[in-house]
């Protein structure tokens, strides 16, 4: 192989290797296609673009020469396919804003309901006398000594049947405390108020002799009675006599007791008021006792007799407000105080009615019919209520309470006794009636 052909060929071997290297197929193709070419060339002698001859020189300074590197032609982007547009999230139907549950008319704060002014406790007046128990005859009550300790436990006091018209209890009563006359009752009022209970008597007036009737009266309150109740009713047994026998008896008892408390117990309902001269017993009492026995009035005739009195009576039971209510008005004529009668075989609750009744409409000094019938919550009852009389005068910073504290007795009871509307208030100089401890 000639020289020149020799060279040729290394450098188009060059070439085509470098071009390899660094060219990628579709390049490389291209240059090789030209070496070829150039290697056909130089071998069969061709000139140069001349035409004429070729020196060595000539191909030294051909295949010397940089082979300008082909523009490459730019590897087009493989053309993506076309993303699909996303599918649209279906647009969800908006959520309707809540419907805000209609407001209510605010509920109008209820009108509180007024608040009652406290009722007022009943008892005895401050510094008044106790409840009174009226005592019918030994024999069918009880001894003297068990009555008496019974009264003084319970804070009351008595009233004693001394005499029926003309003749001393011991004509019905065979008990040997029975009274047998003045000094009889002098000895047994010695007894009871001696232990504490204060001692009163009463009787029942016929109005067959008057006179001498008046004078037993007096006598009995001459031997220490405190004051004389004189059992009056048109029934038999009762008064039998006229209205003019008992102003005689008002006569002869006011002389000889001028200052003697009277008073007249009664039988209250409207149709047998006009069976007793009431307007003259009335003339010299202190006071009018109604027997308040809305036990015994609950009758088929006793409410027939009050309405055809124009005095309709309830529906249900007998109230002893009732019957209040009626002897206040058809003894309101009399103008005297009224200090009415309990009916003893009632209960508590009815009492605590009775004597609220009572004390609310100004009859604050009742008694209870009597000793051997009486139940033991009305007995705990009327203790409760009775104060002793004992005074005090409230001072500046005094409560119910440091005053309770100071006498040892329950403030409870303190209200109680002096019938206070509202406990807590107090006023200085206030005279206060303080129970026994």
């Amino acid at each position: 192989m000639r020289p020149r052909f020799a060279h040729a060929y290394r450098v188009v071997r060059r070439a085509l290797a470098d071009a390899l290297r660094r060219r990628p197929l579709r390049v490389t193709l291209a240059s090789a296609l030209f070496g070829v070419l150039l290697f056909a060339t130089v071998v069969y002698g061709f000139g140069n673009l001349g035409g004429g001859t070729t020196s060595q020189a000539d191909v030294v300074q051909i295949t010397s020469a940089p082979t300008p590197p082909p523009t490459p032609r730019p590897t087009p982007a493989p053309t993506p396919a076309p993303t699909p547009p996303p599918t649209p999230e279906p647009t969800p139907e908006p959520t309707p804003a809540p419907t805000p549950d209609p407001t209510p008319p605010p509920t109008p704060a209820p009108t509180p309901e007024p608040t009652p002014e406290p009722t007022p406790l009943s008892g005895p007046p401050c510094g008044g006398p106790p409840y009174l128990t009226w005592v019918w005859r030994f024999s069918t009550d009880g001894p003297a000594e068990k009555l008496i300790s019974k009264l003084s436990a319970n804070r009351s006091g008595v009233i004693m049947k001394t005499h029926d018209g003309t003749d001393w209890m011991s004509k019905w009563d065979p008990s040997p405390d029975a009274v047998t006359g003045p000094e009889k009752v002098a000895a047994l009022g010695r007894w009871f108020e001696g232990n504490g209970v204060p001692f009163h008597a009463y009787a029942v007036v016929k109005g067959a002799d008057p006179i001498r009737e008046a004078q037993m009266g007096a006598d009995v309150i001459a031997a220490g009675a405190r004051s004389l109740f004189i059992d009056l009713e048109p029934w038999t047994g009762y008064w039998q006599g006229t209205p003019e026998g008992a102003l005689a008896f008002g006569a002869e008892l006011r002389r000889l007791q001028p200052d003697a408390t009277i008073i007249t117990a009664i039988d209250p309902r409207p149709w047998s008021l006009p069976g007793i001269p009431l307007k003259e017993f009335a003339s010299f009492s202190n006071a009018l006792a109604p027997l308040i026995y809305w036990q015994t009035f609950d009758s088929p005739g006793t409410r027939d007799g009050y309405a055809k009195s124009g005095y309709p009576p309830p529906e249900g039971e007998m109230t002893p407000e009732f019957v209040l209510d009626v002897s206040q008005k058809v003894l309101s004529r009399y103008g005297l105080p009224l200090r009415p009668v309990g009916q003893g075989t009632s209960d508590a609750a009815h009492w605590s009615r009775f004597l609220d009744h009572s004390a609310a409409n100004g009859m604050p000094e009742v008694s209870v019919w009597r000793y051997g019938v009486t139940q033991g919550d009305v007995w705990s009852l009327l203790s409760d209520r009775t104060p002793s009389g004992q005074e005090y005068a409230v001072q500046p910073g005094d409560t119910l309470g440091k005053i309770g504290r100071m006498w040892g007795v329950d403030p409870a009871r303190i209200a109680i006794a002096n019938r206070l509307a509202d406990p807590n208030v107090l006023f200085v100089g206030q005279v206060l009636c303080i129970p026994q401890a």
